[in-house]
């Protein structure tokens, strides 16, 4: 089985390409990236994706039938359950865009999104240090902070999705400083 990622940052964005191994542990079989495009100008960023997923599967000599699923990781705020990148602080005029419906049509998979944290979390719960712990959290530190949840052997999203948002700020010399804050749980 394979599956394509898409890691979008506020710096880079990157497309995977894994299988599936009999013994449930994932092979990385390739990794492009590129700097993202951030403003209203976004769906070049969707563009690009798009352009590196299919440049991937010819090289590998794959289609999409091929493909069981893609999952997008991106910070947040997101809604996973609509599939919707709200407006990340680190990623300017991605305002409400609906990430998974744009994706689903073009490739006709299943395609997810989660918060980069969580889908962190769930990576190395599952294939990382984290395996057979039943709680832990895992800490991102990039162009924002992030944490993802793993409690009782479960992701924690919290009542809204948000929990493990423990901020943002960002130091840019063109424009000030912010700090978002939420609840963690």
């Amino acid at each position: 089985m394979y599956l394509v990622g898409i890691d979008i940052g506020g710096t880079k964005t990157a497309v995977t390409l894994g299988k599936i191994r009999d013994n449930n542990s994932i092979e990385l079989l390739e990794r492009l990236e590129f700097a993202t495009i951030s403003g209203d100008k976004y769906v070049q960023t969707l563009d690009k994706i798009e352009e590196l997923s299919n440049k991937i599967l010819r090289y590998l000599l794959l289609t999409w039938k091929d493909i069981a699923a893609v999952g997008i990781s991106c910070g947040g705020p997101l809604d996973s359950r609509n599939g919707v990148i709200l407006s990340p602080p680190n990623l300017f005029g991605w305002d409400n865009v609906p990430i998974v419906d744009y994706f689903q049509e073009r490739f006709h998979v299943p395609v997810a999104i989660q918060n980069d944290a969580n889908a962190c979390a769930l990576a190395e719960w599952k294939w990382g240090a984290g395996q057979g712990t039943n709680h832990m959290i895992f800490l991102t530190f990039g162009t924002g902070l992030g944490a993802g949840l793993i409690f009782n052997g479960q992701l924690y999203n919290g009542a809204s999705g948000m929990a493990g948002e423990v901020g943002h700020i960002r130091l840019e010399s063109q424009r000030p400083c912010w700090i978002r804050k939420t609840r963690l749980i």
